[in-house]
């Protein structure tokens, strides 16, 4: 059977959406995590309040000595400089005798922040503490400290220059006095002059740098330091938003890995991606009964009609696939294998809603249970305990006499699993078996036991139509259905797609197998005519062999 329906061709956006749905609760957890942990540090953390005063910084007149017209400029200012001077130990150390607790001057550093506005000559002094009127005094501490050893500064450069220019015109005077007055002698006379020129000229420079002392003004505090209303930090608001968005990446990254290493099968899209194959039927909605099985499905419901649908596509795919041919002879049956990636009764109810979905179709339908837990087939169809495939396979009964009519189902037969409590020997006549129940159906849908339990899929694979294995979302794991696609591509059985459905209750164990029965002696010595009138009628099939009791004695 053709089998070209395209599977996903990469990463989607709904496939992190899902993702997200899966994994949903490590994200919440994240997030939660986040906002605990914020709220708990925003109010375990001491609160820290921050004062802040604006200084405007003046020009000295000495800018060729105090380094003023180097580096970032603001008129004659430089900032970078000053910024530098207010971190100083003088200067920290100064306001450090006026702050309460006496601080170092390391400890006041390590609470300052300087700040300079863009396109101005002042300075923002930041200063954090425990309580808002400490951090209001050492703001304005600072900003005294700061002018006050900038006019000081100021004025000692002065009166270094004015000391100097000083002795120099002293220097001058003593000279002066040592030359003869009234010396007729043209160099005294000429050197006289010049002595007095200098000293004309020192007192020029003198008279100015006096002046310039008595009116210097390093600066000015135009923003007094304020009394903080509020903490600086921890602000709330923004540890919560903070801790939510950090909680929220951390969710995200643990819910991405999780679901990178996670074995198990969560949804229908990491189905379909694990395995590179569509979801063809998605039965993954629990059923109201409470062990969360489907049911048997109508078309009423939901699903119902999606496992109509893909009833419809399995019947145009067998119309345009053609007949089986088995030894030379045409046989329109198509052999559906349907199997579990978990132990349990999943296979069974994705069986029996596809064989019921297409004899609602109109199709002749054989579904046969080859999965020793068959009382999930027999209550979802409302069959009573009775004689089925292990009797085929033990005793050679023919499946004629077996199989029974579900109600409500007109165009639905069921060959039951048969004798409980005993697994058949099932994968020696597994070929024969296929043979021998094809012509007896439009479809004919067998479920085995899970892939992983026994190999009774593999036994069917090479023989059958089709293989769809049956996902039980939260229990299969990736690598038994990527192993059961890798098996049916090996047998060269198409493998279109899976079908899932909920979590189930956990089974109980397989039966142990029986060896089966030996041929009887009368089927032995069966006489000529009747092997002919076998032979030439209308349903004559081959029997099951090869380990198995010869099927179809009893036709």
């Amino acid at each position: 059977m053709a089998t070209d329906v395209p599977g996903p061709s990469g990463p989607e956006l709904k496939e992190y959406t899902a993702l997200l749905r899966r994994r949903r609760r490590l994200v919440v957890a994240g997030v939660l995590g986040g906002l605990v942990l914020a709220t708990a540090g925003a109010f375990a953390v001491p609160s820290t309040y921050t004062s802040v005063t604006a200084v405007q910084v003046h020009p000295t007149g000495m800018a060729e000595f105090t380094g003023e017209r180097s580096g970032r400029l603001t008129g004659d200012v430089n900032l970078d400089s000053e910024a530098q001077v207010v971190l100083s130990d003088r200067v920290a150390g100064a306001a450090a005798e006026e702050i309460p607790g006496s601080p170092s001057a390391e400890d006041v550093r390590e609470h300052v922040d300087v700040t300079v506005p863009p396109n101005s000559n002042i300075m923002e002094l930041h200063y954090s503490a425990r309580s808002p009127e400490t951090a209001r005094t050492g703001a304005a501490a600072l900003a005294d400290a700061y002018l006050e050893q900038r006019g000081t500064q100021v004025r000692n450069l002065i009166d270094g220059h004015l000391e100097t220019l000083r002795a120099e015109q002293q220097e001058r005077y003593d000279a002066l006095s040592e030359t003869a007055p009234g010396d007729s002698n043209a160099g005294e006379s000429a050197r006289a002059d010049a002595l007095r020129q200098e000293i004309g000229d020192l007192g020029n420079m003198i008279g100015p740098l006096g002046a310039l002392r008595e009116t210097v003004s390093p600066g000015q505090v135009l923003t007094p330091a304020d009394l903080p209303a509020s903490a600086s930090s921890p602000i709330p608001a923004l540890w919560i938003v903070a801790g939510a968005a950090l909680g929220l990446l951390a969710g995200l990254l643990t819910a991405v890995v999780r679901d990178r290493l996670d074995p198990r099968l969560r949804d229908t899209e990491d189905t379909a991606r694990i395995a590179g194959l569509p979801v063809l039927l998605d039965l993954s909605t629990p059923g109201t009964d409470p062990d969360r099985t489907p049911g048997l499905l109508t078309e009423a419901d939901p699903d119902g009609r999606r496992a109509d649908e893909l009833a419809h596509l399995i019947r145009a795919r067998a119309s345009v696939g053609g007949a089986s041919v088995v030894d030379g002879v045409s046989a329109s049956g198509q052999v559906i294998v349907v199997t579990g990636t978990t132990p349990g009764r999943s296979g069974i109810a994705a069986a029996v809603n596809l064989a019921a979905a297409l004899a609602r179709g109109g199709s002749d339908t054989l579904l046969v249970c080859a999965d020793p837990r068959a009382d999930s087939m027999n209550a979802l169809l409302g069959l009573d305990e009775g004689p089925g495939l292990a009797e085929i396979l033990v005793d050679g009964e023919n499946p004629d006499d077996l199989v029974v009519r579900p109600s409500g189902l007109p165009r639905l037969r069921a060959l039951r699993y048969g004798r409980p409590g005993v697994t058949a020997p099932f994968q020696g006549g597994a070929a024969e078996l296929v043979d021998l129940l094809r012509p007896r159906a439009e479809f004919v849908v067998i479920v085995t036991a899970s892939a992983g339990e026994r190999a009774d899929a593999h036994a069917l694979a090479a023989h059958a139509d089709l293989l769809l294995p049956v996902v039980e979302l939260g229990r299969s794991r990736r690598e038994v259905l990527n192993e059961l696609i890798t098996a049916g591509s090996r047998f060269g059985v198409a493998v279109p797609g899976s079908i899932t459905v909920p979590r189930q209750p956990a089974p109980a164990p397989l039966p142990e197998s029986v060896p089966s029965a030996p041929p009887r002696p009368a089927e032995a010595d069966t006489s000529e005519a009747e092997k002919d009138e076998e032979t030439n009628g209308s349903d004559s099939t081959p029997s099951v062999g090869a380990g198995a009791a010869s099927a179809g004695s009893r036709r």
